[in-house]
Protein backbone atom coordinates (compact mmCIF):
# COMPACT_ATOMS: atom_id res chain seq x y z
CA UNK A 1 0.00 0.00 0.00
CA UNK A 2 2.44 2.38 1.01
CA UNK A 3 4.82 1.44 -2.12
CA UNK A 4 1.39 2.46 -4.12
CA UNK A 5 0.62 5.60 -2.52
CA UNK A 6 4.75 6.69 -3.25
CA UNK A 7 4.11 6.06 -6.93
CA UNK A 8 0.67 7.82 -6.93
CA UNK A 9 2.71 10.78 -5.34
CA UNK A 10 5.54 10.16 -7.66
CA UNK A 11 3.63 10.66 -10.85
CA UNK A 12 1.32 13.51 -9.51
CA UNK A 13 4.89 15.65 -9.06
CA UNK A 14 5.97 14.47 -12.27
CA UNK A 15 2.57 15.62 -13.79
CA UNK A 16 2.29 18.90 -12.04
CA UNK A 17 6.14 19.91 -12.90
CA UNK A 18 5.55 18.71 -16.71
CA UNK A 19 2.39 20.81 -16.92
CA UNK A 20 3.93 23.54 -14.76
CA UNK A 21 7.01 23.78 -17.78
CA UNK A 22 4.87 22.97 -20.26
CA UNK A 23 2.64 26.51 -18.74
CA UNK A 24 6.13 28.24 -18.95
CA UNK A 25 6.75 27.35 -22.70
CA UNK A 26 3.50 28.70 -23.36
CA UNK A 27 4.04 32.14 -22.06
CA UNK A 28 7.62 32.19 -23.80
CA UNK A 29 5.22 32.65 -26.93
CA UNK A 30 4.42 36.15 -28.19
CA UNK A 31 2.09 35.02 -30.49
CA UNK A 32 -0.34 31.78 -31.19
CA UNK A 33 1.08 29.80 -33.82
CA UNK A 34 -1.41 30.38 -37.59
CA UNK A 35 0.18 29.27 -40.75
CA UNK A 36 -0.14 32.17 -43.07
CA UNK A 37 -2.31 30.96 -46.07
CA UNK A 38 -0.43 30.52 -49.27
CA UNK A 39 -1.83 33.19 -51.32
CA UNK A 40 -1.41 36.02 -48.87
CA UNK A 41 2.56 34.86 -48.74
CA UNK A 42 2.29 35.27 -52.67
CA UNK A 43 1.07 38.69 -52.29
CA UNK A 44 3.33 39.62 -49.20
CA UNK A 45 6.38 39.22 -51.55
CA UNK A 46 4.80 40.92 -54.36
CA UNK A 47 4.42 43.65 -52.77
CA UNK A 48 8.07 43.76 -51.16
CA UNK A 49 9.47 42.73 -54.61
CA UNK A 50 11.60 40.05 -53.59
CA UNK A 51 14.48 38.59 -55.39
CA UNK A 52 17.57 36.63 -55.76
CA UNK A 53 19.50 39.31 -54.13
CA UNK A 54 17.76 39.68 -51.07
CA UNK A 55 17.86 38.27 -47.56
CA UNK A 56 14.87 37.82 -45.98
CA UNK A 57 14.17 36.96 -41.88
CA UNK A 58 10.45 35.97 -40.85
CA UNK A 59 9.90 36.74 -37.72
CA UNK A 60 8.32 34.33 -35.89
CA UNK A 61 8.38 31.76 -38.69
CA UNK A 62 6.04 29.04 -37.71
CA UNK A 63 6.21 26.06 -39.84
CA UNK A 64 8.52 28.10 -42.31
CA UNK A 65 6.76 28.47 -45.77
CA UNK A 66 7.60 31.92 -45.76
CA UNK A 67 10.80 31.37 -46.00
CA UNK A 68 10.75 28.65 -47.78
CA UNK A 69 8.18 29.49 -51.28
CA UNK A 70 10.59 33.10 -50.85
CA UNK A 71 13.62 30.77 -51.66
CA UNK A 72 11.47 28.30 -53.97
CA UNK A 73 9.91 30.93 -56.26
CA UNK A 74 12.39 33.61 -56.10
CA UNK A 75 16.04 31.97 -55.29
CA UNK A 76 15.92 34.26 -52.41
CA UNK A 77 18.21 33.58 -48.97
CA UNK A 78 15.77 33.58 -46.35
CA UNK A 79 16.18 33.01 -42.71
CA UNK A 80 13.05 31.87 -40.00
CA UNK A 81 13.17 32.50 -36.31
CA UNK A 82 10.98 31.10 -33.86
CA UNK A 83 11.29 30.64 -30.17
CA UNK A 84 9.19 27.14 -30.90
CA UNK A 85 11.59 24.59 -30.96
CA UNK A 86 8.68 21.82 -32.84
CA UNK A 87 8.09 24.74 -35.29
CA UNK A 88 12.03 25.31 -36.07
CA UNK A 89 12.54 21.07 -36.56
CA UNK A 90 8.94 21.14 -38.34
CA UNK A 91 10.50 24.49 -40.70
CA UNK A 92 13.81 22.15 -41.36
CA UNK A 93 11.79 19.13 -42.48
CA UNK A 94 9.37 21.56 -44.62
CA UNK A 95 12.68 23.21 -46.41
CA UNK A 96 14.45 19.03 -46.94
CA UNK A 97 11.40 18.45 -48.55
CA UNK A 98 11.52 21.41 -50.65
CA UNK A 99 14.60 21.26 -51.88
CA UNK A 100 16.24 24.72 -50.20
CA UNK A 101 18.10 23.81 -47.83
CA UNK A 102 21.28 25.47 -49.45
CA UNK A 103 19.19 29.05 -49.57
CA UNK A 104 17.57 29.10 -45.84
CA UNK A 105 18.46 28.32 -42.36
CA UNK A 106 15.76 28.27 -39.33
CA UNK A 107 17.14 29.46 -35.68
CA UNK A 108 15.41 28.65 -32.45
CA UNK A 109 15.57 32.39 -30.83
CA UNK A 110 13.66 35.28 -29.57
CA UNK A 111 12.47 37.52 -32.25
CA UNK A 112 13.43 40.88 -29.94
CA UNK A 113 16.76 39.34 -29.08
CA UNK A 114 17.64 37.65 -32.70
CA UNK A 115 20.32 39.63 -34.86
CA UNK A 116 18.62 41.27 -38.28
CA UNK A 117 20.32 43.90 -38.96
CA UNK A 118 21.67 42.44 -42.11
CA UNK A 119 18.04 41.73 -43.66
CA UNK A 120 16.87 43.18 -46.91
CA UNK A 121 13.37 42.14 -46.39
CA UNK A 122 11.56 41.38 -42.94
CA UNK A 123 8.08 39.42 -42.89
CA UNK A 124 5.64 39.38 -39.92
CA UNK A 125 2.69 37.67 -39.37
CA UNK A 126 2.26 38.69 -35.35
CA UNK A 127 -0.10 40.99 -33.52
CA UNK A 128 -0.37 44.90 -33.41
CA UNK A 129 0.48 44.59 -30.10
CA UNK A 130 3.91 43.08 -30.75
CA UNK A 131 4.88 44.80 -33.83
CA UNK A 132 4.80 48.44 -31.24
CA UNK A 133 7.18 46.27 -29.33
CA UNK A 134 9.03 45.33 -32.36
CA UNK A 135 8.91 48.49 -33.80
CA UNK A 136 11.96 50.40 -32.34
CA UNK A 137 14.25 47.43 -33.14
CA UNK A 138 13.26 47.70 -36.94
CA UNK A 139 13.64 51.15 -37.27
CA UNK A 140 16.63 51.56 -35.27
CA UNK A 141 18.53 48.14 -36.18
CA UNK A 142 17.51 47.66 -39.76
CA UNK A 143 19.17 49.81 -42.90
CA UNK A 144 17.28 52.70 -44.44
CA UNK A 145 15.35 51.27 -47.56
CA UNK A 146 14.67 47.54 -46.05
CA UNK A 147 11.30 46.38 -46.53
CA UNK A 148 8.83 45.42 -43.58
CA UNK A 149 5.61 43.60 -44.44
CA UNK A 150 3.41 42.39 -42.35
CA UNK A 151 0.04 40.16 -42.39
CA UNK A 152 -2.79 41.62 -40.76
CA UNK A 153 -1.33 43.30 -37.97
CA UNK A 154 -0.41 47.09 -38.50
CA UNK A 155 2.34 49.59 -36.61
CA UNK A 156 -0.39 52.19 -35.38
CA UNK A 157 0.88 55.40 -36.19
CA UNK A 158 3.16 54.46 -38.35
CA UNK A 159 1.43 54.01 -41.70
CA UNK A 160 2.22 51.75 -43.89
CA UNK A 161 3.70 52.94 -47.40
CA UNK A 162 1.15 50.29 -49.13
CA UNK A 163 -1.59 48.50 -48.12
CA UNK A 164 -3.72 45.78 -50.33
CA UNK A 165 -6.57 43.19 -49.43
CA UNK A 166 -6.41 39.51 -50.53
CA UNK A 167 -9.42 37.69 -50.85
CA UNK A 168 -9.00 33.79 -49.43
CA UNK A 169 -11.49 31.42 -49.88
CA UNK A 170 -14.31 33.48 -47.62
CA UNK A 171 -11.74 35.30 -45.35
CA UNK A 172 -10.34 38.55 -46.54
CA UNK A 173 -6.21 39.06 -45.12
CA UNK A 174 -4.59 43.08 -45.16
CA UNK A 175 -1.13 43.47 -46.01
CA UNK A 176 0.76 46.15 -45.22
CA UNK A 177 4.46 47.14 -46.41
CA UNK A 178 6.50 49.84 -45.11
CA UNK A 179 10.06 51.04 -46.05
CA UNK A 180 12.22 51.93 -43.05
CA UNK A 181 13.41 55.55 -43.59
CA UNK A 182 16.16 57.16 -42.50
CA UNK A 183 16.74 59.40 -39.59
CA UNK A 184 16.81 62.93 -41.10
CA UNK A 185 15.77 64.75 -37.76
CA UNK A 186 18.16 67.69 -36.33
CA UNK A 187 19.95 70.72 -37.94
CA UNK A 188 21.95 70.22 -40.83
CA UNK A 189 24.38 72.84 -42.42
CA UNK A 190 26.42 73.33 -45.97
CA UNK A 191 28.20 76.15 -47.49
CA UNK A 192 27.18 76.35 -51.49
CA UNK A 193 28.00 78.06 -54.47
CA UNK A 194 24.88 80.79 -55.90
CA UNK A 195 25.89 82.59 -58.49
CA UNK A 196 29.25 84.21 -58.21
CA UNK A 197 29.71 83.54 -54.34
CA UNK A 198 28.54 81.57 -51.73
CA UNK A 199 26.08 81.01 -49.27
CA UNK A 200 25.60 79.23 -45.84
CA UNK A 201 22.55 77.18 -45.30
CA UNK A 202 20.87 75.86 -42.22
CA UNK A 203 18.10 72.77 -42.25
CA UNK A 204 15.78 72.07 -39.77
CA UNK A 205 14.17 68.94 -39.80
CA UNK A 206 11.81 67.50 -37.98
CA UNK A 207 10.09 63.59 -38.69
CA UNK A 208 7.30 61.09 -38.09
CA UNK A 209 8.80 57.84 -39.27
CA UNK A 210 8.17 58.76 -43.18
CA UNK A 211 7.25 62.18 -42.68
CA UNK A 212 9.28 65.54 -42.93
CA UNK A 213 8.77 68.76 -42.65
CA UNK A 214 11.20 72.10 -41.49
CA UNK A 215 12.65 75.52 -42.66
CA UNK A 216 15.61 76.52 -44.89
CA UNK A 217 17.29 79.86 -43.69
CA UNK A 218 20.17 81.59 -45.02
CA UNK A 219 21.33 84.88 -43.52
CA UNK A 220 17.62 86.61 -42.77
CA UNK A 221 15.64 84.53 -45.23
CA UNK A 222 13.98 81.71 -43.46
CA UNK A 223 11.97 79.45 -46.54
CA UNK A 224 9.87 76.33 -44.94
CA UNK A 225 10.55 73.26 -47.08
CA UNK A 226 7.59 71.72 -49.46
CA UNK A 227 6.59 68.12 -51.20
CA UNK A 228 8.97 66.64 -48.74
CA UNK A 229 10.09 62.72 -49.51
CA UNK A 230 11.70 60.35 -47.55
CA UNK A 231 12.19 56.96 -49.50
CA UNK A 232 14.33 54.96 -47.37
CA UNK A 233 18.09 56.61 -47.34
CA UNK A 234 16.54 59.14 -50.22
CA UNK A 235 15.16 62.87 -49.41
CA UNK A 236 13.85 65.03 -51.32
CA UNK A 237 12.07 68.15 -51.00
CA UNK A 238 11.27 71.89 -52.92
CA UNK A 239 11.65 75.54 -51.38
CA UNK A 240 11.62 78.66 -53.05
CA UNK A 241 14.18 81.31 -52.22
CA UNK A 242 14.41 85.38 -53.50
CA UNK A 243 17.05 86.02 -55.42
CA UNK A 244 17.14 90.13 -56.26
CA UNK A 245 13.61 90.60 -55.65
CA UNK A 246 12.19 87.79 -57.61
CA UNK A 247 11.78 83.66 -56.24
CA UNK A 248 14.26 81.09 -57.34
CA UNK A 249 12.87 77.20 -56.87
CA UNK A 250 15.58 75.07 -55.41
CA UNK A 251 14.51 71.19 -55.72
CA UNK A 252 17.00 69.43 -53.37
CA UNK A 253 17.45 65.36 -53.84
CA UNK A 254 20.01 63.88 -51.26
CA UNK A 255 21.40 60.63 -50.26
CA UNK A 256 21.65 59.97 -46.26
CA UNK A 257 24.37 58.93 -45.12
CA UNK A 258 24.87 58.75 -41.31
CA UNK A 259 25.12 62.47 -40.09
CA UNK A 260 26.22 63.35 -44.25
CA UNK A 261 23.74 64.00 -46.87
CA UNK A 262 25.16 64.20 -50.39
CA UNK A 263 23.40 65.05 -53.29
CA UNK A 264 22.20 68.12 -56.06
CA UNK A 265 19.84 70.92 -55.91
CA UNK A 266 18.35 72.44 -58.86
CA UNK A 267 17.81 76.33 -59.54
CA UNK A 268 14.50 75.14 -61.61
CA UNK A 269 13.26 78.69 -62.68
CA UNK A 270 16.53 80.68 -63.38
CA UNK A 271 17.09 81.53 -66.94
CA UNK A 272 18.62 78.15 -67.88
CA UNK A 273 18.05 75.63 -64.83
CA UNK A 274 20.84 75.25 -62.81
CA UNK A 275 22.50 71.96 -61.05
CA UNK A 276 24.24 72.39 -58.17
CA UNK A 277 25.57 69.95 -55.53
CA UNK A 278 25.35 70.06 -51.66
CA UNK A 279 26.81 68.49 -48.91
CA UNK A 280 25.34 68.59 -45.69
CA UNK A 281 26.57 67.50 -42.24
CA UNK A 282 24.20 67.26 -38.94
CA UNK A 283 25.06 68.15 -35.65
CA UNK A 284 24.62 65.06 -34.22
CA UNK A 285 23.08 66.41 -31.02
CA UNK A 286 20.00 67.08 -32.61
CA UNK A 287 19.27 64.25 -33.73
CA UNK A 288 15.93 62.41 -31.95
CA UNK A 289 14.60 58.87 -31.63
CA UNK A 290 12.52 57.99 -34.53
CA UNK A 291 10.75 56.08 -31.85
CA UNK A 292 10.18 54.73 -28.46
CA UNK A 293 9.13 51.01 -26.96
CA UNK A 294 5.49 50.64 -26.64
CA UNK A 295 4.20 49.67 -22.95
Amino acid sequence: MKKKIFLLLCVSIFLFLSIGAQAQELKKLDVPYVPTPYKVIDEMLRLAEVGKDDLLYDLGCGDGRIVITAAQKYGTRAVGIDIDPERIQESNENAVQAGVTGLVKFLEQDLFEADIHQATVVTLYLLTSVNLKLRPKLLHVLRPGTRIVSHDFSMEEWQPDKSTTVFNDEDSHKVFYWVVPANVTGTWEWTMAAGAGKKHYLLKLEQLFQWVNGTLSSGNSQMPIMEAKLNGDRLQFKTEEEVKGGKVVLLFDGRVIGNLINGTVEAQNEPKPVKRNWKANRDPATMKPLDFPKE
